[in-house]
């Protein structure tokens, strides 16, 4: 009966300590937006991380019972700092993403000085600064590239910026939406 229990711990630790190394490894795309981690990737960690974890909890709880709970410890702590390392390097590419972003943002800027014809510098910064969270910058560049080529990828671009509130007209030349 005691083996059965010590089974069953190792069983659902094993499980539980995978699923959060899961987790902290598809953070990346949720909180950060830097990529998406695959189902294979995820999979392949998790049955590596739950092989691994409850193989050597059960070897440590049938051998050594009495540094079990010490083990197990361990083994959160390896957690908790693989956590706060993965949201130190999270935190760092979305600070330099935000930077090449401004920077790409601010060469589109000089060219569309040099070349206020070209609807492609305009849509690409209306891209830019809607991630950027800049919404007032990129609704107006989605304007001007909509004027400057009224195509209807231009013109769908500024009515999804916009709400949808606008009517067809929104994307066509000489428009001028509020």
């Amino acid at each position: 009966m005691a083996l059965f229990g010590v089974i069953i711990y190792g069983t659902l630790f094993a499980v539980g300590y995978a699923w959060a190394v899961a987790w902290i490894l598809e953070r990346k795309d949720r909180k950060y937006r830097q990529g998406a981690t695959s189902f294979t990737d995820a999979f392949i960690v998790g049955t590596f991380v739950l092989l691994f974890v409850y193989i050597t909890n059960i070897i440590v709880l049938v051998r050594w019972p009495s540094s079990a709970i010490t083990y197990d410890l361990v083994l959160l702590a390896a957690l908790a700092a693989f956590s706060a390392y993965k949201e130190l390097l999270y935190r760092g590419g979305d600070n330099s993403l935000r930077k090449r972003l401004r920077a790409e943002a601010r060469l589109l800027e000089r060219y569309m000085k040099n070349d206020p014809g070209n609807a492609a510098l305009f849509e690409r910064a209306s891209e830019i600064y809607e991630e950027l969270g800049e919404r007032e910058k990129a609704i107006e560049s989605a304007r001007a590239a909509a004027t400057l080529d009224p195509t209807v990828r231009n013109s769908w671009r500024f009515r999804e910026l916009l709400g949808g509130e606008e009517d067809s007209a929104a994307g066509k030349p000489g428009h001028d939406a509020p």
